[in-house]
């Protein structure tokens, strides 16, 4: 109970997701069976001429002896006969039960499972007198206190109507007959989608309560989605040391490093043979820029200040050609550095 009680927040779309996974939807039986008997009412009103019609033939046939006189093959060629009269109602009932069940909860796809449990008779008498049991029971008894009371209606409504066809001929009698089926068909379904209505309403309440999640299930599926803030965070200082591992191991071989002097540093290759632009190997401020500059001293690499040339460097991305606008100024330093080494620009 306290566990429910702690569930106060709506599903998430993720929670949702897994749900239906599990065959979990808000599903009504009741709109499902008045599906069925729509098929059932839509192909007689629509057809229920011919129903007839073919049945009568049929039962002609068959007392006439136009099958023959052998059991075993009039029973198989009534029965053909018998299943392609009653086809258009199969047909149309299974089209609506699936596509009612479709519009409430979508198409579910669950692999089939067996459950030995479910086997045992004691679990099964558990589940009947059980709590989660009695809305079940309570909605079957209001289904038949209705019926009882729908029927009444239609008793003491059209009770009155039956003295008088004892004055009628078959052709009235018939048309009584068909006004009065007519209005018990309507009455009763009516009367039974207000109620698998209800249920239906009754059942996405009871599914939606199902999967409520607590403050703490959603704190933790958003960590699963997302990832452990921690290990997030390690990750990134970890990538972040790499980098700067790697960019240290590519000051050595570095053409040039140009500084602001001591703010900002910024290491560039540049292969006299290549057919690219100086590049960017290593860049950083303060500590790192320090250790760039030491690195360069140690290796031999020449140091350059400048100011305006090196925080405009310090934007290029790592390990990226610089820009156009800066091939002129990189080009002095360049030029200058070959010169002093005696290399021929």
């Amino acid at each position: 109970m306290a566990e429910n009680e702690d569930r106060t927040e709506q599903a998430t779309g993720r929670r949702r997701e897994k749900a239906r996974e599990k065959g979990q939807v808000a599903k009504s039986r009741e709109l499902v069976s008045l599906a069925t008997m729509s098929g059932t009412l839509m192909v007689f009103y629509l057809a229920g001429a011919s129903f007839v019609t073919n049945m009568s033939g049929l039962m002609t046939r068959l007392l006439s002896l136009n099958y023959g006189r052998d059991s075993i093959g009039v029973m198989r060629q009534v029965s053909t006969e018998v299943l392609m009269i009653l086809a258009p109602f199969f047909i149309a009932t299974i089209i609506l039960a699936i596509l009612s069940n479709v519009l409430q909860g979508g198409f579910l796809l669950k692999p089939p499972s067996f459950d030995l449990a479910k086997l045992n008779p004691m679990n099964g008498f558990k589940n009947i007198f059980s709590v989660s049991a009695l809305p079940g029971i309570v909605k079957s008894f209001l289904k038949f206190a209705v019926g009882i009371v729908l029927f009444y209606v239609l008793i003491k409504k059209f009770i009155f109507v039956v003295p008088a066809t004892a004055a009628m001929d078959i052709t009235g009698i018939k048309d009584v007959a068909f006004s009065l089926m007519s209005k018990s068909v309507a009455y009763a379904f009516g009367t039974f989608f207000v109620l698998a209505l209800a249920d239906y309403l009754y059942e996405r309440w009871k599914f939606e309560r199902s999967i409520r999640m607590s403050k703490e299930e959603i704190k933790e599926e958003s960590r699963e989605s997302e990832g452990d803030p921690l290990i997030k965070a390690k990750i990134k200082n970890l990538q972040r040391e790499m980098s700067r591992r790697r960019m240290m191991e590519a000051v050595p071989k570095a053409t040039v490093v140009i500084t602001n002097p001591t703010h900002i540093a910024v290491a560039l290759l540049y292969k006299k043979d290549g057919n690219g632009a100086p590049q960017v190997v290593a860049k950083g401020k303060g500590h790192i820029a320090a250790t760039i500059r030491d690195l360069a001293r140690k290796h031999r690499v020449p140091l350059v200040e400048d100011k305006p040339l090196a925080r405009a460097l310090f934007k290029v991305k790592l390990d990226s050609t610089i820009p156009q606008d800066l091939y002129r100024a990189v080009a002095k330093i360049l030029a200058y550095i070959y010169k002093l080494r005696g290399i021929a620009a």
